[in-house]
């Protein structure tokens, strides 16, 4: 048995290198694209991850990944977030080195490109499972929340706000008090309104907090000038908060 697996790991990591190969072959007169092998070797990652589920074959693929990610484009950017999205709850639990993967993404989020940034929090969101108690990423996210300024960005940032949220028992006490910042300032717009208040639902680790967000949604609720959707979206979040809290259940339903 012990040999089965050793020549399984032997064949996994011939075939990284292969994938490898593939991906180095870049045309030096398209420096600035990226070519079909490329996607067909970053694609192949997923295979990879089905076909040989071992964790030294998986952490090594997720750092040479991770290793691309912050030296490539934004194309080889985009084509790797799809990697992390694709693999599963499973295969991202076997990554060894979660601290060794987090430092060598975590640089992209200093670029001065909103795209690259922004790619990068959507992985981070995707690492949630495995990344959700990494204190860096917890700052790297309210830190592109607070000063995001082109939209991609910031909704890229509130989703992996809501991914890190869903599975950290401490982010959502740190976060909670940007969100309502952001909820009470008249010049956010009324799409991210709609789209930050979802992690609301999430604020049911601390009693106090999770009627501090209640009370949030009802001043939303009772503003007249609050749009139809954002209303039901807060009703919605309300509902699924008291689902998770015993708090105040019979005074929600007269809410609808």
């Amino acid at each position: 048995m012990e040999e089965s697996h050793s020549s399984d790991h032997s064949e996994g990591h011939k075939a990284l290198l292969e994938l490898e190969k593939k991906f180095n072959k870049k045309a030096r007169s398209s420096a600035s694209n990226i070519q079909g092998s490329q996607i067909q070797a970053l694609t192949g990652f997923i295979q990879i991850f089905d076909q040989y589920p071992y964790p030294v074959v998986i952490n090594a693929a997720i750092l040479k990944l991770a290793d691309w990610f912050r030296i490539y484009n934004n194309h080889v950017k985009y084509y790797i977030y799809r990697v992390f999205k694709g693999a599963s709850e499973s295969q991202l639990c076997k990554v060894i080195n979660v601290e060794e993967t987090v430092r060598r993404i975590l640089p992209v989020l200093g670029s001065n490109d909103p795209t690259a940034r922004a790619i990068a929090l959507r992985v981070f969101g995707c690492m949630s499972v495995i990344s959700s108690n990494n204190l860096d990423v917890h700052y790297g996210i309210i830190q592109q929340m607070e000063l995001a300024t082109d939209r991609i960005e910031l909704e890229a940032a509130i989703w992996a706000a809501d991914q890190i949220c869903a599975r950290s028992k401490t982010f959502p006490s740190v976060i909670f008090p940007k969100i309502v910042e952001k909820l009470q300032n008249p010049n956010t717009p009324l799409e991210i309104k709609t789209k930050i208040i979802k992690i609301f639902r999430h604020m049911h680790q601390d009693i106090g907090m999770a009627r501090e967000a209640k009370s949030t949604c009802l001043q939303l609720l009772q503003d007249k000038t609050t749009d139809t959707q954002l209303v039901l979206v807060t009703l919605r979040t309300l509902t699924l908060l008291s689902s998770q809290v015993v708090i105040d259940r019979k005074e929600q339903v007269t809410l609808y």
